[in-house]
């Protein structure tokens, strides 16, 4: 064997420890881990692609399904809203008031129904006293004629209170004639005493005006014979 070569050693060579690679935030992690946490977040990206993708493309269907539902109804909604009347809710006013009054209508009928009934059922008791009430009847007939000159009296004498009524008629109407006329007359009565009511206001005035004058004029008087007297009592006369 050559010198220059040593010969292999047949010890078993001691493995080696895989080398430590540093990551940025400090932290020490061998070669095989990392490769170890890169298969498991491939596999956990894979597991989420796997349900995101379909979950996303099932979003979008229902997303388009929505947008159809929703423009269908607004279209459906304008619709109605065009075709609907623009009184509408005056009519419905109108309606519910019609409603209204037909429930009370139908209530109303409902009694006098109600006593339509108790009258018929009154009448059909009442039916079996018929033929009595027949023999009643022949008798107020006969009566009746019997009955008939007393009413020609009565129609004679009628139209005699007619004629009076009449007369009393005209005679009412000349009281009133007189009555207008004696209305008048009051008013031109009272006309005349509204005239004297402002006439002795006039001279009530005028008096009393008169009354403050000569008051001032005694005063005046008084005022200047109180000096004069004073020089008459040094006056010889």
């Amino acid at each position: 064997m050559n010198e220059n070569f040593p010969e292999p050693s047949t010890e078993a060579t001691p493995s080696r420890p895989p080398p430590i690679v540093m990551m940025e935030c400090g932290a020490a992690i061998s070669t095989g881990q990392m490769e170890k946490f890169v298969e498991t977040f491939q596999q956990s990206a894979w597991r989420w692609e796997a349900i995101v993708y379909p979950a996303l493309f099932a979003f979008v269907v229902l997303a388009g399904y929505g947008f159809f539902l929703i423009y269908s109804l607004t279209a459906d909604m304008a619709l109605i809203a065009r075709s609907m009347d623009a009184q509408m809710g005056h009519h419905m006013e109108s309606m519910t008031n019609s409603i209204s009054q037909l429930t009370k209508q139908i209530t109303v009928m409902t009694d006098q129904v109600e006593t339509m009934t108790e009258k018929v059922t009154d009448i059909s008791g009442k039916m079996a006293t018929l033929p009595a009430m027949l023999e009643h009847i022949g008798g107020m007939h006969a009566a009746m004629k019997n009955m008939d000159p007393a009413i020609t009296r009565m129609d004679r004498s009628m139209l005699q209170m007619n004629e009076s009524m009449m007369f009393m008629n005209a005679s009412v109407s000349v009281m009133s004639q007189s009555i207008g006329r004696m209305d008048g007359s009051i008013k031109t009565m009272n006309e005349s005493m509204s005239s004297m009511d402002e006439t002795m206001r006039y001279l009530n005035t005028a008096t009393d005006q008169m009354r403050r004058d000569l008051n001032l004029m005694n005063r005046s008087i008084t005022k200047v014979s109180r000096p004069m007297s004073l020089v008459n009592g040094f006056m010889p006369w």
